[in-house]
């Protein structure tokens, strides 16, 4: 039975990662993922059911389109297989432990695959992606709050002024929010103040509102802590071989969902 419920998860992840490759290719161009129905860029051709299939058409059509044989990047392939490694993981983590949180943590997941992505190549993190992952956090934060599943804190956190013992009971995953918000526009203003430039974009104060909502202040705090050193650890080794200069940008997204799925796997 687990192993058929890891092929029905992995599955499902490539199906969900053919629809992410719509979403990365039509979001950053502000254009519809619902139409026009999937097809080709060069050529216009609709594509088919058997065109769709994913990982295996791809491989079926030898990474080319069926009618004007233009090549199809390996990006679609990796991407879908990708999403199915994800999603399994994921399956693996949470289950049968921790079955609450597997389906928000899925939704969460398909969208930080889609920011990655966008992030790396565009350097923009779009807010429709940001709304679902910070929907679906809600909604898990709102079953737990509403003993929809047992929970020893019910979603909420105390919250106390230094050095006294009384205090009142906040939403967790709103805290988390504030926190991961507010991380980021901390840093934003220390570049603004210290390098006279940028330092995080909205997308990125978005980004963290949303992983803070998910994963809680403490977890957040220690994802985004990761995130930057692993962000200073690349952007070292980028500028010692010449890839980047020091006015250069290097989009922070990628490592702030390496980071936070890290931790939603723990």
């Amino acid at each position: 039975m687990d192993i058929i419920l890891a092929l029905f998860f992995f599955l499902t992840g490539t199906a969900v990662g053919s629809f992410l490759n719509v979403c990365i290719w039509r979001m950053p161009r502000e254009e519809s993922v619902v139409m026009p129905p999937s097809h080709c860029p060069k050529c216009n051709y609709r594509l088919g059911p058997l065109d769709l299939v994913p990982l295996f058409s791809f491989l079926l059509l030898k990474r080319r389109c069926r009618k004007c044989k233009t090549p199809i990047s390996w990006r679609y392939f990796i991407i879908e297989f990708l999403t199915g490694l994800v999603f399994l993981a994921l399956f693996f983590a949470c289950f049968p432990d921790r079955y609450w949180d597997l389906p928000f943590y899925l939704i969460f997941a398909a969208c930080l695959v889609a920011i990655f992505v966008i992030d790396l190549e565009h350097m923009i993190i779009p807010d429709e992606l940001v709304i679902a992952g910070f929907a679906a956090a809600t909604l898990r934060a709102l079953g737990e709050i509403f003993g929809l599943v047992a929970t020893a804190d019910r979603g909420l956190m105390l919250i106390s002024p230094p050095g006294t013992d009384w205090g009142f009971r906040f939403p967790e995953f709103l805290v988390g929010a504030v926190v991961g918000f507010l991380f980021f526009v901390a840093i934003e203003l220390f570049a603004r103040l210290l390098f006279r430039k940028e330092g995080m974009g909205g997308g990125d104060m978005k980004l963290g509102a949303a992983i803070g909502a998910l994963l809680g202040p403490g977890l957040a705090l220690l994802s985004f802590g990761m995130a930057v050193v692993a962000g200073a650890v690349v952007g070292i080794f980028l500028l010692a071989w010449r890839r980047k200069k020091r006015v250069d940008y290097i989009p922070f997204g990628p490592f702030m969902v390496a980071t936070a799925f890290l931790i939603m796997l723990i």
